[in-house]
Formats: C-alpha cells, structure tokens, sequence
C-alpha cells in the first residue's frame, strides 16, 4: 500500500509540475499501465481525483483507461503470437480458453463480467481477449462498458479513503469478495451436480 501511495504522489507532482500538459501526461501514465498490466490503476484514479476534481478526474481515468485497453488489446494481440509458448500458467489458460471458445454475446458478456472487478489489474483481462479469437469490436465494446462502473467504484472508493480515510473502500472490495465467492461456490455446485 505505502509503494502505491508513493507513485500517487509521483504522478500527482508530475501533474503539478506539468500544469497545462497534465491530460496528456495522465493519459499517457495510463496506456503504460495498460501495456504492463500488471499495476491497477487505483493510484492514477486517486492522482487524476486530487488533482482534477472528482468529475474531471472521473472522466480523464475512463478516458486513460479505455485507450489504454484499446492500445494494449492490439499490442498484445500482434505481440503476443512470438510469445505464445511462454502462456502456460494455469490461471490464463482457464481463462483463455473460456473466451476462446466463446464468441459474440458470450465472449461480450464474459469481458464485461471481468471488467467489472475493481482493483483487478485490467491488463490480464487485455491479454487474455487479445490472446483469444474474440474480435476487436466486441473487446472494445464490452471492456469500455464494463469499465464505467468499476471504474466509478474505485473512484468513489479512492475518493473516501482521501477524503475521510475510511473503511468504506475496504467494505466495498470485501462485498465484492463475498460476491464472487459466492459465485464462485453457485459455479462448483451446479457443475458436481451436472457430474452425478
């Protein structure tokens, strides 16, 4: 938490310091995170909040973050052909092979349904389409969708802990939690009961 909170402020003095080319510099901050994948974006929502206000910097995040995910989708979809034999975690391949097997309305539904996880770095959801056969229309389509109310989540969320320094954010990823436990227990119990 103390590492995120010091790129926070990182960004938030980069922000200052640039004054009229902080959009582009936060934009920019967030297709990087996008290409890496590995860091979620909560510090650039809470640098993009501090300095932007909480609408503007609302705004500027689901911007950052949607061509981010757009710039990153073909990135890793024309990137990742020569380096296809390295994708044997267990992790991606379960994944990869649901959205490979799935296509339209499917495939749409199920990126939504991971974009909707806040705090989840949206980079494995990136490359886990890019890698599959799902087209870029439907990526782009339902990656954006499924981003405005994660994204609001963790606005809100990041905007308390500022704010307040409260416990709301840490209830919220716990709801979220139980939720997704719970579906993931409904999953396991409807699939013993198609085995018997």
């Amino acid at each position: 938490m103390k590492g995120s909170l010091t790129i926070e402020a990182t960004l938030l003095d980069w922000l200052q310091r640039a004054e009229m080319f902080a959009v582009p510099i936060s934009l920019l901050v967030s297709i990087v995170i996008s290409l890496f994948g590995v860091l979620p974006s909560a510090f650039v929502t809470a640098a993009n909040l501090l300095y932007f206000g909480f609408w503007q910097g609302l705004l500027l995040s689901f911007l950052g973050e949607a061509l981010g995910a757009g710039i990153a989708f073909y990135v890793y979809r024309y990137g990742v052909r020569r380096v296809e034999p390295l994708i044997q975690s267990p992790f991606v391949l379960k994944w990869l092979g649901k959205l490979t097997a799935q296509t339209g309305w499917d495939a749409f539904w199920t990126i939504i349904f991971l974009r909707l996880l806040p705090f989840a770095p949206s980079g494995v959801v990136t490359f886990l389409s890019a890698t599959s056969g799902v087209s870029p229309v439907i990526f782009l389509t339902a990656s954006t969708i499924g981003k405005v109310p994660a994204l609001v989540i963790e606005a809100f969320a990041v905007n308390e802990l500022i704010e307040r320094d409260s416990m709301l954010p840490w209830l919220i990823v716990g709801l979220f939690a139980v939720f997704y436990l719970m579906y993931l227990y409904k999953k396991r119990l409807h699939r013993s009961r198609d085995i018997d």
